[in-house]
């Protein structure tokens, strides 16, 4: 059953046998017509015919008219609210391209009121663009929307039926503004963005510095590019440095380091727009730091990107750069004396010496004639500038000939990460070993000197000529029996060193048998780096000889001082 009271239909509804009844009274429908006018819909940003309140400064502007229409059966007066939103589709957060040119806000909210059965309201406002220099994009439709709902707060007191929406009509109305931009008629811009780019070296070494730069062109054959950015991805081993500027041919580009969860990358402002016809140049610096766990080469990827619809990037350009091991291994020797006199005033040596002293005097004196203590040492040293980790070092040792000592060894030292044996034992004749002697300072400033002034290639160890009547005899190797010295390097980083020193004593009996022969000996010294601590190894490996030792000779009938002949220390590099 229906009734019709106010103007409204209600519903009664009842159940036989109840008696009783429901009344469901009409609620007023108040139907609303939205609609937003723009003028104008492109904006151009040069056109700047509006002023900032309290301002000297213009800006571009457009009208936004906000119409609201009212139908319905309407006894009393209602109330509107209404909303504007400006840029809305842009994320909470973001910077908002207009604002409300009264209060530079980009939203508002104002009352309408709605009078009688049917009414229109009108309310304009004046929108304005931020500076270009504010936002970025330009490309992106505006989005203005418009939105209401009765404000209950205005209804009367005591109001048994209260209006309502007509729900069939959405409450929510939007247009779109558009930046004027460079495009052509159609207002749309498709680019051709073009990009390669080239380092400075194609490979570099572990261990070292490293500093590379990567020279990068950019063009655009194309229609403006908007947000136009060039992306640099940083490979893990790499850190950036910054823009290359003392070159005039390259542009200082604004560049920023960027870090997207674990991804690092370089982005550079390429414009907004990248103007059609743009040829652009930039060098980037990078450090290269990383490289001890990394695989035989690392990569740096980049792209153009922009903001455009069609064919918004460029195409992807990856430089691959190449690694290496380098070590320049050298071995040098020094023997202390180079050169020993025999035979040696006031002395003569014991028939089978118990003590050290017995084999010979020592004299500290480096350049002292009478000299027969000998003290040599090998010192290996990596010059890097990538690391060795698994070396062998081998020497051999003139011991002995015709079952005769020639140098007898003491004792061995090490300094550094070096294991060593011999073969055979050394000291066979359990002689007592004599204090070790302090370091001369020639000694100490050869074990501290880590500087290499050249690099000397194989060759044939020299005859020495301590006199030119009578040749020295050469006992290497090759023609007497030597101890042979192994011994295994441990990991020596770039400018680090090893240090072999070996103590021995000229067997003076066995060269005083021979008073009128001068004798040269040299023991031989080798090195071989077997690996690197790299995932890929070089495909070769360091490796190296030098011959080293002293001088012997019989004393002349006058004791010249200035005729002294140093054993040649030969030296053979190879990385």
């Amino acid at each position: 059953m229906t009734a019709k009271t106010s103007h409204f239909v209600d519903l009664i509804v009842g159940a036989f046998g109840t008696g009783k009844v429901a009344v469901y009274r009409a609620r007023p429908v108040v139907t609303v017509g939205a609609q937003l006018l723009l003028h104008p819909v492109i904006i151009n940003l040069e056109n700047k015919t509006c002023q900032i309140p309290e301002s000297t400064a213009s800006v571009a502007c457009y009208i936004s008219v906000a119409m609201i229409s009212s139908s319905g059966i309407v006894l009393f007066l209602a109330c509107l609210t209404a909303e504007v939103q400006l840029d809305s589709l842009k994320q909470k957060g973001a910077i908002k391209r207009t604002l409300f040119l009264d209060n530079h806000q980009s939203h508002l909210v104002f009352p309408l009121v709605i009078k009688g059965q049917k009414s229109l309201q009108c309310q304009d406002f004046i929108v304005y663009l931020r500076d270009e220099t504010e936002f970025r994009d330009k490309l992106s439709p505006i989005n203005i929307s418009l939105n209401y709902s009765l404000d209950e707060s205005t209804f009367k007191e005591g109001l048994e039926v209260k209006p309502i929406l007509n729900y069939y009509r959405e409450n929510v109305v939007t247009e779109q503004a558009h930046i004027l931009v460079d495009c052509g008629e159609d207002n749309m811009c498709i680019p051709d963005l073009k990009l390669s780019a080239r380092p400075d070296k194609h490979q570099v070494i572990i261990g070292d510095e490293n500093h590379l730069m990567l020279t990068i062109n950019a063009r655009n054959e194309g229609e403006g590019a908007y947000e136009a950015e060039l992306f640099v991805i940083i490979p893990e081993e790499a850190d950036y440095v910054g823009i290359e500027r003392s070159n005039k041919a390259l542009r200082p580009l604004s560049c920023e380091y960027k870090m997207d969860n674990v991804t690092r990358m370089v982005v550079c402002d390429l414009g907004n727009p990248m103007v059609a016809g743009t040829n652009s140049s930039l060098g980037l610096r990078f450090a290269v730091p990383r490289l001890e766990k990394t695989n035989i080469s690392i990569n740096f990827d980049l792209q153009i990107r922009s903001s455009n619809k069609d064919n918004p990037d460029s195409n992807f350009v990856s430089l691959q750069i190449n690694i290496t091991a380098v070590a320049q291994v050298e071995i040098r020797g020094v023997s202390h004396p180079p050169q020993i006199v025999l035979p040696i005033r006031n002395w003569e040596p014991e028939e089978e010496p118990r003590k050290e002293e017995g084999v010979g005097p020592l004299v500290e004196h480096i350049y002292e004639v009478a000299v027969v203590s000998v003290e040599i040492v090998f010192r290996l040293h990596n010059i890097g500038p990538s690391t060795i980790s698994d070396t062998l070092l081998e020497v051999g040792w003139p011991f002995s000939a015709r079952d005769e000592f020639l140098l007898y060894i003491f004792h061995i030292q090490t300094l550094g990460p070096l294991r060593c044996q011999t073969n055979p034992d050394i000291n066979p004749q359990d002689i007592k070993p004599a204090a070790p002697p302090e370091d001369t300072p020639e000694l100490s400033a050869f074990l501290r000197n880590s500087t290499i002034p050249h690099l000397v290639r194989k060759r044939d160890v020299p005859a020495l000529e301590p006199h030119r009547q009578s040749p020295a005899k050469i006992l290497n190797c090759t023609n007497i029996e030597c101890l042979q010295i192994s011994c295994a390097v441990g990991q020596l980083g770039g400018g680090e060193s090893a240090v072999l020193k070996v103590r021995s004593r000229l067997w003076a009996k066995t060269f005083l048998q021979r008073k009128n022969d001068p004798y040269s000996l040299a023991s031989l010294v080798s090195f071989e780096v077997k690996k690197m601590p790299y995932k890929d190894q070089p495909a070769k490996l360091p490796e190296g000889s030098i011959a080293c030792g002293f001088f012997d000779r019989a004393r002349p009938p006058q004791d010249d001082m200035n005729d002294r002949e140093r054993l040649t220390n030969e030296k053979t590099p190879e990385a």
